[in-house]
């Protein structure tokens, strides 16, 4: 019944429709970019200011992020008001440019496909805001970033390997209702190890 339906033109025509969308979006490499805010803080120092009063230091740290595959050209970040430092890293080419509405814009030339860079800034006053990141064909969407646990290499290759397992226990359970559904017949059980 199962060859039956697949050997159907209907069948064929959504297979090789299906192969092709798959196939077009692992070959068509496209840039992806992203923003996250890593983290944030502030620091009071005792003694450390003018006459030995406190000293309130803010910092900021962004990460910039291509998850895509191909290559990402003119990223620009925009701040509120030009930060009182601020430092990129990896050591990389960019420009600083002032916009006539008072804003400040970091430009970085190009970002390669998983590649990140980040943006570090500290200020003994407020922290600009981030107006916006961008890249020549794209806006990037922000996305929420957390610390996580790492667990052991073998932890993750047994959970990879009941994943793979489930996911076979699924597609044969669909395949024994539709041959269940179509013959009348379930499927001879898998053979034993």
């Amino acid at each position: 019944m199962l060859l039956k339906i697949l050997s159907s033109p209907f069948a064929q025509t959504a297979i090789i429709t299906i192969v092709t969308i798959v196939l077009t979006q692992f070959a068509l490499a496209k840039g992806r970019l992203r923003w996250a805010n890593r983290h944030q803080h502030s620091f009071l120092l005792p003694n450390a200011g003018p006459n030995g009063t406190q000293l309130l230091i803010n910092t900021l740290e962004i990460w910039v992020i291509n998850t895509g595959r191909a290559a990402v050209e003119e990223i620009e970040i925009v701040f509120n008001w030009e930060p009182q430092h601020f430092e990129i890293w990896n050591p990389r080419e960019y420009s600083e440019a002032h916009l006539p509405n008072g804003r400040f814009s970091l430009k970085v030339p190009t970002l390669a496909g998983k590649e990140f860079f980040s943006v570090a800034l500290l200020s003994t006053g407020p922290l600009p805001e981030i107006i916006n990141v961008r890249s020549k064909n794209s806006i990037a969407k922000p996305f929420m970033m957390l610390p996580t646990r790492q667990f052991p290499m073998w932890f993750n290759v047994i959970g990879l390997a009941l994943l793979i397992l489930g996911m076979a226990t699924v597609i044969y359970g669909l395949l024994a209702l539709v041959s269940l559904l179509g013959a009348g017949s379930p499927l001879p059980p898998p053979p034993k190890p």
